[in-house]
């Protein structure tokens, strides 16, 4: 028993092992999302300065800063464009990452609980030899003391 118990442990250790490695892997990817959306807010950014610049130089009848805020607007929106469709790529690794991790820690949780119960049921097995082994010494104890008293009995009743 106690050999499989530490089977089963090393066991609930590789799956451990496995849950973390899964777990970093969803950080990994939930970073990568945040990292997507912070980039598209930049976009976002630029592509409001670039309004503003645009509609400044309309107003002082600047053409060429009105062109050049037309296209950083024009730019910034492609990217904008290119940084959603990898954030919904992202956004796929994610929730992969996410069920592998989930999977993973039931898995883990399922090996802890069989550890458990194997220790448990190591335990009980452990007390149930150790009071065999202490019902066999009082037993042996008490078939002694009671030969000898009939010894004695036995003694007693020649001597009389």
């Amino acid at each position: 028993m106690r050999s499989r118990l530490e089977t089963l442990r090393r066991l609930m250790s590789l799956y451990g092992g496995l849950e973390e490695m899964h777990s970093a892997e969803f950080q990994r990817a939930t970073a990568a999302v945040r990292e997507a959306e912070q980039a598209i807010d930049v976009q976002k950014t630029v592509i409001r300065s670039s309004d503003g610049n645009s509609r400044d130089a309309l107003i002082s009848g600047d053409r060429m800063n009105w062109t050049t805020a037309r296209l950083q607007r024009e730019v910034a929106e492609w990217k904008q464009q290119r940084l959603r469709q990898i954030q919904r790529e992202r956004e796929l690794l994610n929730d992969e990452a996410k069920k592998k991790y989930m999977a993973s820690r039931l898995q883990s949780d399922q090996m802890k609980h069989v550890v458990d119960g194997a220790s448990t049921q190591a335990a009980v097995e452990a007390g149930h030899r150790m009071q065999g082994a202490l019902d066999d010494r009082f037993l042996a104890r008490r078939r002694w003391t009671d030969v000898r008293a009939e010894l004695r009995a036995d003694a007693e009743i020649k001597v009389s």
